[in-house]
């Protein structure tokens, strides 16, 4: 798998997208781009020497002759820094996504030209084809910056910039655009034919949210800003700047923003990689993007790296209890994704459940419901979250009463998250188109119908607004006001009116498994 360039699937790429003509108009097109932006570069650099000259010859004094000497000095070499930044930023943009994009589009473009199957059948196995496609999509990105390489790196070197430093930056971005590339290759898998304009829509905000996450550099959990390539970049080439003078920190032990980029990447990587070599090869029904103990697992690691990346004193007065308050929202998300990836397909679903008729179908199943793993990642989380507080007792002293509270909370997030994944796995038992997709914008309205009916009966009372909250989303577990176990009723009263509506939703899905066994039984 290492000797990519005899990958079957590799080779295509490079002939289809490199062929003689096109590679040496590329080529051309780039050297004739390169010399535009020196020579854009010089003129910028002379000007601002110009200015200065004329600054002398009006005003006098030594700050002008000195502000003269000193950019006749460096005249040559800012020319070539400023030459090797503009270059370096637009390769850096383009390759990365172009690698997003191109890769996004590559199982649902074979989709759309009926051809995903014949290669579904070659003899290449997932880890194969996922190379083969993870590499060669963009294969003309990378030869593009192939073409300009000797001249960034002239221009780096003349700037003054180390060797050592052009290598961590073009590491940098080959690490980040394989990084974006397997996310969208994942993404790609996810939708089925005639999806490509929403794939492009995905894969732009994904590219965003990539590039934006440089905004977590002040909050509580600055590590995470690493995802941004900018970060990096901005860490290497600037490390003065007032955003980036503090590194990120691990366990409270700081590391470069450049080494903590490449983790998360390819840390996370390995995840989404995984989930690939898992779901590539199978029909579109069939895709799980992970097994129910890896799902666990994922959820697990997920919690270690926010809580290895805490950063204590960027926490207010409330110290542990605004982090555990936090970290409940964050395994809402977590937990949601992690009930999407372990949905059940129907087929494998009715065979579990035949078996669980007979007395054999464990509740912990691969095929089961996904209720059972949800509670388990949930505790999971929980038992996390004190060891996180543990951990963090020095910097974030807490009391008893801090994990009570979020017990209650965890247990309020986790009740509606399984609520809202057995309506989805219900869904996939119809007949409905794209059950799924649909099923999330039912939960959308009915979530927009609790913001209304909260408006309605919380006119001119604040207190109703909070108990129809309380009973119709997880929004009541935030009361700021709650100490310990000590809730309004309303929050209690909202849970056990979600439990019956889990158990509802597990009896419709028993009656269609049911109906569904006797019309086999019939037939037969």
């Amino acid at each position: 798998m290492l000797k990519f360039w005899r990958n079957a699937e590799f080779v295509r790429h490079v002939r289809a997208e490199l062929r003689p003509a096109r590679a040496v108009t590329v080529a051309v097109v780039a050297l004739f781009v390169c010399g535009l932006i020196w020579l854009s570069c010089w003129s910028f650099v002379q000007q601002d020497l110009e200015n200065a000259r004329n600054g002398f010859q009006r005003y006098g004094g030594e700050q002008w002759m000195a502000r003269v000497a000193m950019l006749e000095k460096t005249a040559f070499h800012q020319t070539w820094l400023l030459f090797f930044q503009w270059v370096f930023a637009i390769q850096g943009v383009m390759v990365t996504l172009w690698s997003l994009f191109a890769c996004a589009q590559s199982v649902s473009g074979e989709r759309d030209r009926k051809t995903w199957d014949f290669q579904r059948a070659t003899s290449l196995t997932s880890s194969e084809l996922l190379v083969g496609k993870l590499i060669g999509e963009p294969i003309l990105t990378y030869f593009l910056v192939l073409c300009l390489l000797p001249f960034t790196v002239v221009g780096g070197l003349v700037g003054g910039i180390s060797f050592g430093g052009l290598v961590s930056a073009y590491l940098l971005m080959l690490v980040g655009s394989l990084f974006l590339g397997v996310c969208g290759l994942f993404l790609s898998t996810l939708l089925e034919s005639g999806s490509r304009g929403i794939t492009l829509l995905v894969g732009l905000a994904m590219y965003f949210l990539t590039a934006g996450s440089m905004g977590m550099a002040n909050s509580g959990f600055p590590g995470v800003a690493a995802f941004s390539p900018l970060s990096g970049i901005i860490g290497l080439y600037s490390p003065n700047e007032p955003v980036f003078r503090r590194l990120p920190t691990l366990f409270g032990q700081p590391v470069p923003w450049l080494l903590l980029s490449v983790l998360l990447w390819v840390t996370f990587g390995s995840w989404i990689v995984l989930m690939l070599v898992r779901n590539l090869k199978r029909d579109y029904e069939e895709i799980r993007p992970l097994s129910r103990w890896q799902a666990v697992g994922c959820a697990a690691f997920l919690n270690f790296v926010l809580y290895a990346m805490v950063n204590p004193g960027r926490f207010g007065e409330a110290g542990s209890h605004e982090l555990m308050s936090l970290m409940i929202g964050v395994n809402g998300l977590i937990l949601f994704v992690i009930g999407l990836a372990t949905l059940t397909p129907q087929e494998r679903l009715r065979v579990w459940w035949r078996k669980r008729a007979t007395g054999a179908g464990a509740m912990f199943s691969e095929d089961g419901l996904p209720w059972p793993w949800l509670a388990l990642s949930a505790i999971t989380a929980y038992a996390l979250i004190v060891w996180g507080t543990l951990a963090w007792n020095k910097a974030l002293p807490f009391e008893m009463k801090s994990l009570e509270r979020a017990a209650v909370q965890l247990l309020v997030v986790l009740v509606f998250i399984t609520r809202d994944v057995l309506f989805l796995q219900w869904c996939k038992l119809t007949h409905m188109s794209r059950p799924v997709f649909k099923g999330l914008m039912y939960l959308s309205l009915y979530y927009a119908a609790a913001v209304v009916l909260t408006v309605l009966f919380g006119r001119g009372s604040e207190t109703n607004a909070m108990r129809v909250l309380s009973l119709l989303t997880p929004i009541g577990a935030a009361n700021p006001e709650a100490e310990g176990f000590r809730f309004p009723a309303s929050l209690y009263m909202g849970i056990a009116l979600q439990a019956g509506a889990i158990a509802a939703i597990v009896a419709a899905i028993g009656g269609r498994m049911n109906r569904r066994l006797l019309a086999v039984a019939s037939g037969d």
